[in-house]
């Protein structure tokens, strides 16, 4: 039997932004279903992190995800077992109050709350749906008991790389599910390996954090006991870069950026002896009708960074903190206040764009 996985999908995404509905719907029917039809799989396990906004559900969102993934999966006969994850609950001491069972109503959706071994094709498998201060007793004492073999999850695990070279302290102890032969998790949005367990990494880009991060849903064979990755070509986040030593005006006049329309964009300048010239290239770039458009330009050290460190300034959110934290002249161990920023950014990205 094959099962396909989806993880950390965040209807809603980026306080409910239009184009990022658009996009996840372009996910959808142009490479998660095709793929299903093709393969005849008919069933799927998410791992949490369905809806993104904790507190609220946009009435537009929501019908953008029925209409690209709800109502195709139900039109093909195509069954879900659904975890809650840590954005799908309203309180963060319960799972109880969440959003999926409010508002996925169908037969062909189960949402679970609680930790449960189901059989897929003979196959028992540990479904085990966020861990919070109301089940984390009941949760030790499944993980003490269940003799299924694989785990599906949506956990914080002490280690877990919360984005390339950023690293989680804290949470569930690695130790707590040595038993399984493999556990396959969603939360962290880049896909990484701590022992027994498999962080997926999310299948859509959301934020800049997620630019040159290759993105893939997963199939899961009952069998073979193996999981296949899926890449998803679609981006949302591109780097262009700009130097007119390479260029005349006529090449810039006939590039194509067509690819970046409805996408966010940055300009890397990595020369720039034509002003006019760059001028044009801008231009062709807001012909495509990008959702955004930034332009990085620092002439006062150009002749010494290469393409690695041009890119490198145009920074993500957590390396800024990082960078600040580690620059700070203060005594004792920094681990800790890195940690809560990285805890207070992920917690804003509950409320924020």
């Amino acid at each position: 039997m094959k099962i396909a996985l989806l993880n950390d999908t965040h209807a809603g995404v980026r306080n409910n932004n239009q184009m990022f509905a658009e996009y996840q719907g372009r996910f959808y029917t142009e490479v998660f279903f095709p793929y299903l039809d093709k393969h005849n799989i008919k069933q799927i396990i998410h791992l949490g992190d369905y809806f993104d906004r904790r507190r609220d559900v946009n009435f537009y969102s929501l019908h953008k995800n029925h209409e690209h993934f709800i109502e195709p999966m139900n039109e093909r006969g195509i069954h879900m077992d659904l975890i809650v994850g840590n954005h799908d609950i309203y309180f963060k001491s319960t799972n109880k109050l969440n959003s999926p069972e409010y508002l996925l109503h169908s037969p062909n959706i189960n949402v679970y709350t609680d930790a449960i071994t189901k059989e897929y094709d003979g196959l028992e498998i540990s479904l085990l749906p966020w861990i919070n201060e109301e089940n984390q007793d009941d949760v030790q004492e499944y993980l003490e008991t269940t003799t299924a073999p694989i785990c599906m999850s949506h956990l914080e695990v002490n280690g877990g790389e919360v984005s390339p070279g950023h690293f989680h302290g804290g949470g569930t102890p690695v130790s707590w599910l040595s038993r399984f032969e493999q556990v396959y998790s969603g939360h962290f949005h880049t896909a990484s390996m701590i022992q027994n367990i498999h962080y997926l990494g999310s299948q859509m880009e959301f934020t800049w954090n997620d630019f040159g991060d290759d993105k893939y849903f997963h199939v899961f064979d009952t069998e073979t006991r193996e999981i296949e990755k899926i890449h998803n070509p679609l981006k949302m986040f591109h780097k262009v870069f700009y130097d007119d030593t390479e260029e005349t005006l006529m090449t810039i006049k006939k590039k194509d950026f067509s690819h970046l329309k409805d996408t966010f964009v940055k300009v890397i300048v990595t020369n720039k002896n034509e002003p006019y010239w760059f001028d044009v290239f801008v231009e062709e770039i807001i012909k495509a009708n990008p959702a955004d458009l930034k332009v990085v330009e620092d002439h006062s050290n150009l002749d010494i960074l290469d393409e690695d460190e041009l890119v490198g300034e145009a920074e993500d959110t957590l390396t800024i903190l990082t960078k600040h934290i580690d620059s700070l002249n203060i005594e004792g161990d920094k681990s800790e206040l890195d940690a809560l920023m990285k805890s207070l950014y992920a917690e804003s990205l509950d409320i924020l764009v």
